[in-house]
């Protein structure tokens, strides 16, 4: 991952969104039916293993609700250093 970047290292990798999507063209707004279950346990299994391999001296999280940050911290070995979320008036979580 890094590599690609042409860099040894990131100071921090985040998990976007604590969703998946279908392959698809990308389109927007999405529809509901395009939303799948994302592998929380087998993502962040991967996230630390970056972290353990020195690609990424901090990994966390953005977007995740407390439902969702509370899923993630009763699997994780290494929590999550941020959870980076939207502060904005007009976007509401539903």
């Amino acid at each position: 991952m890094p590599r690609n970047l042409q860099m040894e290292y990131v100071d921090l990798y985040l998990v976007h969104w604590p969703m998946s999507v279908k392959p698809s063209k990308p389109h927007f707004p999405m529809k509901r039916e395009d939303i799948v279950q994302m592998d929380l346990k087998g993502v962040w299994q991967a996230m630390e293993e970056c972290h353990r391999l020195g690609l990424a001296k901090m990994i966390g999280v953005s977007n995740f609700t407390t439902k969702k940050l509370q899923e993630l911290l009763a699997i994780a070995e290494i929590p999550p250093a941020v959870n980076q979320v939207c502060v904005d008036q007009s976007y509401k979580l539903s």
